[in-house]
C-alpha cells in the first residue's frame, strides 16, 4: 500500500515519517503549491542545515572594506589632513586663512557585495524559520527537528552579529550573485547558492529533475495505518481520471485532487466537511420542535450532558447535536455556473470483519441523510443527486452496488 500511494498520491505533508523511495512515475504532474513543497526541500536540505549551523563560526571572519571621503572642515580637523589639497583650497578662498582644512576621513565598512548577499540570506532563513505560516506546520514533526535546532544560530547571526548588523540591507542583483558563487571565502560561495536557489523557488523556476526529486523525497507515509488504507482507496479513485491538479495537504487543508471531466469541476477531499457547498451539521434547535417521543427525550439528554459537562469538567455549552467528516468527498460542480449538481461521500473501514464493515455502512448512511446544502435544506429527495461509497477489506461481497449506494473491498476493487 505504501508503494501504491506514494507512487500516485503528492503532497500528504500531515502526521507520518518521510518516505523517499517513492517512485515518479509521472512525466509532468499538476501540482498545486508545488512552490511550498520546493521550500520545505529546501530549508531541510542538507546543504541549508550545514550553512546554519557554521554560521556560529563563519560569521566571525566576515570581510570589511575601507571607504575613503574626504572633506573640507573649518576649526576642526576630521581624518587625515591633505596638504597640498588645503593650501590649493586657501589659495582659492583666503591666503591667510589658517583654519581651513581639507581632510580624509577613513572608515571601515561592511557594505560590500558579498555581505549584502550573505544579509538577504539570513532575512530570508530567517523568515522561513520563525515567520513562514506553511512550514511553521512542521515544528513539531520528528523528521523537522534539525531544522528547528539549527534556526537559532540565524537568529543569531542577523539580530546579534555586529558585523551583520552593519549591513544595511538591500536587494541586490543576480550578476552579483552569480560573482559572489566564486568567492574564495566558503560562507560567500555558499550563501550565494543558497539565495539563488531560493530566487528560482519563490519565481516558480525548476528543472524537471528537481521536480523529480522533491516528489520522490517527500511523501510522508502516515503514522496510522487506517489512514494509509483511506489513501489507498483514494488513489483507486484518483487513477481512473485524466489530467488531474494535486493539492498539498497539510495539517489546514485536505483538499486532495480537481479535475475536469465532462463540462464538470471535481474536487475531492479527504476526511473533510468539503466546501461551503455542503454542511455536516445539525444545531441543537432542530430538535426542540419536535412532538415525537423519541426525539424529546433526546433532546432533553443533550441538555443534561451540557449541564454536567459544564459541572463536571467545566466544558462549555454545545450547540452542536452532531457534526460529521466523511473520509472521502467528492463534490461535483458544474463548470461556469458553479453549481453543486452531485456529491459522493465515501466511508472507509480497514477491516475483514463484517460486523465493523457493517457500521461503515451505517456511518456512511447517516452522512447521506444528513447532509445539507449552504442554505441548510438537506439534500436528499433535492436535485442534487447524493451517492455513497463504502470501502472496506478483503471482505466477500453478495453484491457491490444497490439504489446509490457502492461497496467495494480488498478482493472486489471495481469502483468504475
Amino acid at each position: 500500500m505504501v508503494e501504491e500511494v506514494s507512487t500516485h498520491l503528492y503532497g500528504y505533508l500531515k502526521e507520518g515519517t518521510v518516505h523517499v523511495d517513492s517512485v515518479f512515475h509521472k512525466a509532468s504532474p499538476s501540482i498545486d503549491r508545488l512552490e511550498d513543497l520546493l521550500k520545505l526541500r529546501f530549508i531541510k536540505s542538507r546543504r541549508t542545515i550545514a550553512f546554519m549551523k557554521a554560521l556560529e563560526h563563519e560569521l566571525s571572519s566576515i570581510k570589511s572594506s575601507t571607504d575613503s571621503r574626504t572633506s573640507e572642515n573649518y576649526f576642526e580637523v576630521r581624518g587625515e589632513v591633505m596638504w597640498q589639497e588645503t593650501i590649493q583650497r586657501r589659495l582659492e578662498t583666503n591666503p591667510k586663512d589658517t583654519f581651513r582644512f581639507v581632510t580624509r576621513e577613513t572608515e571601515r565598512t561592511f557594505q560590500t557585495d558579498e555581505n549584502l548577499v550573505l544579509k538577504e540570506l539570513l532575512i530570508k532563513l530567517h523568515h522561513y524559520c520563525f515567520e513562514d505560516p506553511f512550514l511553521a506546520i512542521f515544528r513539531v514533526r520528528p523528521w523537522y527537528e534539525e531544522v528547528m535546532e539549527s534556526r537559532g544560530f540565524v537568529e543569531q547571526g542577523l539580530f546579534h552579529n555586529v558585523y551583520v548588523s552593519r549591513v544595511e540591507w538591500r536587494n541586490v542583483s543576480n550578476r552579483t550573485i552569480e560573482k559572489t558563487k566564486s568567492h574564495r571565502k566558503r560562507i560567500y560561495r555558499e550563501a550565494a547558492h543558497l539565495l539563488s536557489n531560493i530566487r528560482k523557488t519563490e519565481r516558480g523556476e525548476f528543472s524537471p529533475e528537481e521536480l523529480h526529486e522533491v516528489l520522490h523525497e517527500f511523501f510522508i507515509v502516515p503514522s496510522n495505518k487506517d489512514v494509509l488504507f483511506e489513501l489507498y482507496w483514494i488513489v483507486q479513485l484518483i487513477k481512473q481520471q485524466q489530467h488531474v491538479t494535486y493539492h498539498l495537504m497539510d495539517r489546514t487543508r485536505s483538499k486532495v485532487a480537481s479535475w475536469t471531466d465532462g463540462g464538470y469541476d471535481f474536487h475531492l477531499y479527504h476526511d473533510s466537511t468539503g466546501s461551503n457547498r455542503v454542511k455536516f451539521h445539525i444545531h441543537s434547535d432542530e430538535l426542540k420542535e419536535s412532538t415525537n417521543p423519541y426525539l424529546i427525550q433526546e433532546t432533553k439528554s443533550f441538555q443534561q450532558y451540557n449541564d454536567l459537562a459544564k459541572t463536571f469538567f467545566n466544558q462549555d455549552k454545545s450547540l452542536s447535536y452532531w457534526r460529521g467528516r466523511p473520509d472521502i468527498l467528492v463534490e461535483k460542480v458544474e463548470s461556469g455556473a458553479n453549481r453543486l449538481v452531485e456529491v459522493t461521500i465515501g466511508e472507509i473501514k480497514n477491516t475483514q470483519s463484517i460486523q465493523y464493515a457493517s457500521k461503515g455502512l451505517s456511518e456512511l448512511l447517516t452522512y447521506i441523510h444528513l447532509i445539507k446544502e449552504e442554505n441548510g435544506r438537506y439534500l436528499m429527495g433535492k436535485e442534487i443527486q447524493v451517492k455513497g461509497l463504502l470501502c472496506i477489506g478483503a471482505i466477500e461481497l453478495h453484491q457491490v452496488e444497490k439504489d446509490n449506494i457502492k461497496v467495494v473491498s480488498l478482493l472486489q476493487n471495481q469502483l468504475v
